[in-house]
């Protein structure tokens, strides 16, 4: 039997993560609260890390966090660690269900590609306006939550377009991040690894709705499209902070942050 959570999001967490519509899509696993909730939402803007924590403090033993901003997660992943309380990141990419860690076939076709890869190529497409910063943290967790290990990163160029990061996989492979402020495409982002005999191709959309992920992969012995999973990331982040909750389980979102994080500071070495 599936118990039921208490659930509470202020007007900024409800604007950055749709709450109330999730919640409601979600009746077995969740119900709206006001006081002593089980979850609660944060919106992921400066001072998140804190604001997180307080709830933690507070008695909640989970929380979500829409889009979380770049800062150091120490301190909360200490508080929620001594809680036994679980952190879930709705990520705007990364948490789209197709790489979750159950989606054993997306993760095999990155993992076999790398294998054999001769270039790595990533474009992330937002509005004008968007901090490009955000635009690439946002880029970087997917390649964590895909299982690509990026290293000697370097900002190419810079400016109120986008940005260009060159960089390199074990064994020297390049590595080349786009991102593009523009409102001719929709909030895509695409993870593209080319080998010498074909490609693999990862397709994420926009958040908003459910769309579905396009993973792809080309091989000496044919071409294959990956089945297509119907789920937006926001459903997916609260279903998994409910399925932590019930096993027990602890979270690896912070510690994929961190390593976010630490990939963000290469650039400024």
């Amino acid at each position: 039997m599936t118990t039921q959570l208490s659930a509470y999001a202020d007007p900024q967490a409800e604007a950055a993560g749709a709450v109330s519509a999730v919640v409601a899509s979600l009746p077995v696993s969740f119900r709206p609260a006001t006081t002593a909730p089980d979850v609660i939402a944060v919106a992921g803007h400066a001072g998140w890390t804190g604001r997180a924590a307080a709830a933690i403090r507070g008695g909640a033993r989970g929380v979500v966090v829409s889009a979380p901003v770049a800062e150091d997660p120490a301190e909360l992943a200490g508080v929620a660690d001594t809680a036994r309380a679980v952190v879930v990141l709705d990520r705007k990419w990364a948490g789209n269900v197709a790489l979750a860690p159950a989606s054993g076939n997306v993760h095999g076709v990155i993992a076999e590609a790398l294998k054999d890869a001769v270039l790595l190529d990533s474009v992330a497409v937002a509005a004008p306006g968007t901090d490009p910063l955000h635009l690439l943290a946002e880029q970087f967790a997917v390649l964590v939550q895909c299982g690509i290990e990026a290293d000697n990163l370097r900002m190419v160029q810079r400016n109120g377009n986008g940005y260009t990061v060159s960089g390199v996989l074990a064994g020297g492979v390049p590595v080349a991040l786009q991102g593009i402020l523009t409102s001719a495409l929709p909030a895509t982002a695409t993870v593209s690894i080319l080998t010498s005999t074909g490609r693999a191709d990862v397709v994420l959309p926009d958040p908003e709705a459910a769309w579905p992920a396009d993973v792809r992969a080309v091989t000496a012995e044919g071409a294959t499209t990956l089945p297509t999973l119907y789920e937006s990331s926001h459903r997916t982040s609260w279903s998994r902070v409910h399925s932590l909750l019930a096993s027990g389980n602890p979270a690896s979102d912070l510690a994929q942050f961190t390593t976010v994080m630490s990939l963000l500071s290469q650039l400024n070495d």
